[in-house]
């Protein structure tokens, strides 16, 4: 269309023509009210357009201020262009706008109108800003700024140039499974706090998911969005709205963190602000990549000086000393451990020759290392051990080996020196522990077989007799039970140092193991019988040393031994021979009554294997069940059947019935009396429980009796109780009888286990009172019901008279005590009435009625058995 034309647009043309425009258009009166703009103005200015009031959106201010420009360019009479800042009252920050302002004037040249045209150049101001930002990071990592310094500074420009962003750094942790905190001055410390060490994850937030999947994440409103459920609550409480995060890459792609914008409100990002984000990310990177590189060679710096000060360190603390001489044995260098070992100062005590260091001279004309250095030379090597005196003058074995140094001038030696103080401590104490027992160092049997051998052929080569003695502690493993291990051993130390100072220089005394010694006797006499005098003269002499009493752990003890002795000539027997027939003696010892000594006896050699044979056989009726109990009635002063004792028999299937007497000393020096003794509880528990279903017997007690082996036993309480509780028989009707020997040790412990057993309705009695270690002190702390007057005093209780005060006495102080008395070994109606008179209340014996099976005693009494 001609220009000439324009003139016939009517007004609905010339609008259109004007809304057609792309570039922002507006049209003021002369007194700056904005009276028209087009739809690009409204589109990307935000302004409102058309026929409403298109000043609503700016404040008086902004108003005051347009209008200003509007006069400045009436009075110019000129088109001006000018920069200004530029907010509507909706937006929550004001956008840099370019504006052209034209003035139309009246055909008067009055001021008519003001044509305008708007650009918004914010984008170009943020990319100029940023681009600074960009520069000051890349100097702030050219003067070495710490990274965190960078981190909050990069944050704080990216912040002014997009106004309502609130930024955040996190960092990968070393395992790549947790972000932590980096740099976000602006969000509250709790907030950061908080999310520190948080693990990534697909729903982990924008940045744990943006570091789990290497992705920019954009949450626009972390009130609804999935990703946000388990910190949405976190982010309200602090008033974060929408958080954008992008993925901070390293160069080979590697994700070192991320890099997040909050804000307070729900928004979607623009294009260029995702840009700006994506390139800080990238910036970022580089300081981060920059500061771990930086850390890396840090690190492998102080590797390499460690290392160096490593090596150092490692000649200088060496156990070994190095030493570099010449020829001559002139010192050039040295370590701290070479002075060390000789107690010298390596600082102010420096040696000048080999012979200075080792305070000797190699051999005496001091040219000895030249021996050394020329081995040093040959196919074998010098190795050299020398007695070297350090500075306190104290001998020092020295371990010395040289070698050369190939192609050195002038000729140099390194010579190594090994301090083998410890290695020859080492071997004197291997050597002990073969051939001595660790507890009371005295030789062990290897050492003994040693001795033994070169006596025999000492014997055989100068015709003289030897002879060798067995001991074995009598009751020592009572005491062993009773009081513990460490006073056994002690016991054990006590009398090795006895057991010394009885035998000759020459002679030598050996512990086999447990409480078993052997002495041997060497160069005795050429006649057998001087021989024998003389061995029975140090045995007498042992046993009268190992009588004494033994102080232990504050109290005293008594132990006395039994030794057998076999007296030897030339090498007519083997080792094995003697120590079977010095063991074969000492169990004569034993059956003699304990606490003497005898010779082998070749009688005592068939009675020895029965006897070990016999030990064998009681485990063995144990586990065939051919031990039975029977049962001796207890009658009270008026002629009533008021219980039992339940005695135990072996019913040997090839013997028959085996007197106790036999089995039961072997049973307790061998062990097996536990399993019989529980066997015999557990037993009679089952018989009482029938006597007490049957209404003529339900009345009745029964005595069981325990062995001392038993009651040292630390289960025994709960062995009692399970025995109560398998068979459901009466506690209250229930008796255990102790002896007075077995309350010789350990008191507290017994008196501790018997209250327990006590406690459960248990009652006891006190059986052959009067024979063993009788104390009033401990009389009245023992929980007892009864008395039981010892046999032996009611054999002679009506010939002899000391029996009788006795029995009468046992009487008087168990009623003093509020204790029932009982009288064991009754056999006539004389003496059951003596003891009547005495005020006794039961008895037991013969007259009464032997022990007999459950089913006799039954018969016995006329008693109806219960129906099973």
């Amino acid at each position: 269309m001609p220009f000439s034309k324009l003139a016939t647009l009517d007004h609905d043309a010339l609008l259109a023509l004007l809304h057609a425009i792309p570039q922002p258009v507006f049209i003021k009166n002369a007194v700056g009210e904005l009276i028209y703009v087009n739809k690009a103005w409204q589109t990307q200015l935000g302004a409102p357009a058309g026929n409403g009031n298109p000043q609503t959106g700016f404040n008086a201010e902004q108003i005051r201020f347009f209008t200003e420009q509007d006069q400045q360019a009436f009075q110019q009479g000129r088109t001006i262009t000018q920069e200004d800042l530029f907010k509507l009252e909706s937006e929550l920050s004001a956008r840099h706008i370019q504006t052209t302002l034209t003035p139309v004037f009246d055909p008067s040249g009055k001021p008519a109108f003001v044509v305008g045209t708007s650009i918004d150049v914010t984008e170009q101001h943020q990319l100029q800003q940023q681009n600074a930002a960009e520069r000051s990071l890349l100097e702030m990592l050219a003067s070495s700024v710490p990274l965190v310094d960078i981190m909050s500074e990069f944050i704080a420009r990216f912040e002014h140039i997009f106004p309502g962003a609130i930024g955040s750094v996190l960092l990968m942790d070393e395992e790549e499974r947790h972000l932590l905190h980096g740099a976000a001055p602006s969000l509250p410390a709790e907030y950061n706090q908080a999310i520190h060490g948080a693990p990534i994850g697909p729903r982990a937030g924008s940045c744990g998911t943006a570091a789990f999947l290497g992705e920019e994440v954009v949450v626009s409103d972390i009130t609804s969005d999935p990703l946000w459920t388990d910190y949405r609550e976190l982010a309200t409480k602090h008033q974060l709205r929408a958080c954008w995060s992008m993925p901070i890459r390293s160069t080979k792609g590697r994700v070192l963190g991320t890099f997040a914008n909050y804000y307070r409100e729900p928004r979607v990002p623009t294009v260029s602000e995702l840009q700006a984000t994506r390139r800080s990310a990238y910036l970022l990177s580089l300081a981060i990549e920059s500061d771990k590189n930086e850390r890396k060679i840090q690190r492998d710096q102080r590797a390499l000086v460690a290392a160096g000060l490593y090596r150092q360190a490692i000649l200088d603390s060496m156990v070994d000393g190095l030493v570099t001489v010449d020829r001559t044995g002139k010192v050039h260098t040295f370590n701290n451990a070479a002075c060390r070992m000789m107690g010298l100062d390596a600082v102010t005590e420096q040696p000048q020759h080999l012979n200075d260091l080792l305070g000797t001279t190699l051999p005496a004309d001091g040219q000895g290392h030249l021996e050394l250095l020329h081995a040093a030379e040959s196919a074998q090597g010098g190795n050299f051990e020398v007695g070297g005196l350090d500075k306190e003058g104290e001998l020092r074995p020295i371990s010395l080996s040289a070698s050369k140094i190939p192609f050195s001038e002038p000729e140099t030696f390194v010579v190594t020196l090994r301090d083998i103080t410890q290695q020859r401590h080492d071997e004197e104490e291997i050597r002990r522990l073969a051939f001595y027992d660790p507890l009371t160092n005295l030789p062990n049997r290897r050492l003994l077989m040693d001795r033994v051998r070169q006596a025999m052929i000492n014997s055989a080569r100068h015709g003289r007799h030897g002879a060798l003695m067995f001991l074995d502690l009598d009751h020592f493993k009572l005491l062993n039970d009773t009081l513990g291990h460490d006073v056994g051993d002690e016991l054990l130390q006590q009398v090795a140092t006895r057991l010394r100072m009885c035998v000759r220089e020459g002679d030598s005394v050996a512990r086999l193991g447990g409480d078993e010694f052997v002495v041997l006797l060497e160069d005795l006499s050429p006649n057998p019988n001087e021989a024998a005098s003389h061995a029975e003269f140090v045995a007498h002499k042992i046993l009268d040393m190992l009588a004494q009493p033994y102080r232990m752990r504050g109290h005293l003890h008594n132990s006395t031994p039994s030794i057998g002795i076999v007296v030897f000539f030339e090498d007519h027997e083997t080792i094995d021979e003697l120590l079977k027939k010095a063991d074969v003696a000492m169990y004569q010892a034993k059956s003699a009554g304990r606490n003497t000594a005898r010779f082998f006896d070749p009688v005592m050699q068939a009675a020895a294997a029965t006897h070990a044979a016999m030990a064998q056989e009681i485990k063995a009726g144990i586990e065939r069940n051919e031990f039975v109990l029977h049962y001796q009635v207890q009658i009270d002063a008026r002629g009533h059947c008021t219980g039992a004792e339940a005695l135990v028999r072996w019913n040997h299937r090839v013997r028959g019935l085996v007197s106790p007497e036999q089995f039961i000393p072997l049973a307790e020096e061998t062990g097996t009396i536990l399993p019989l003794g529980y066997w015999v509880l557990d037993s009679a528990c089952q018989q009482l429980a029938a006597w007490s279903r049957n209404p003529a017997t339900a009345h009745w007690t029964l005595a069981v009796n325990v062995s001392a082996a038993q009651l040292a036993q630390s289960g025994f309480v709960d062995s009692v109780k399970k025995a109560l509780l398998h068979s459901q028989a009466p506690a209250t009707q229930l008796k255990l009888e102790l002896t007075e020997s077995m309350l010789a040790n350990d008191m507290e412990s017994i008196i501790t286990k018997m209250m327990d057993i006590k406690a459960l309705g248990v009652n006891f009695s006190l059986d052959d009172f009067g024979t063993g270690y009788s104390s009033l002190s401990y009389l009245k702390r023992l929980p007892l019901s009864q008395l039981k007057i010892d046999k032996s005093f009611v054999r002679d209780v009506l010939t002899d008279p000391s029996d009788a005060v006795i029995a009468r006495t046992v009487v008087a102080l168990g009623h003093s005590l509020g204790l029932t008395v009982i009288a064991e070994g009754v056999e006539t109606p004389e003496q059951r009435d003596a003891l009547a008179a005495m005020q006794c209340d039961a008895f037991q014996g013969y007259f009464f009625g032997r022990p007999v099976p459950p089913e006799a005693l039954m018969a016995d009494r006329a008693i109806q058995l219960p129906s099973p």
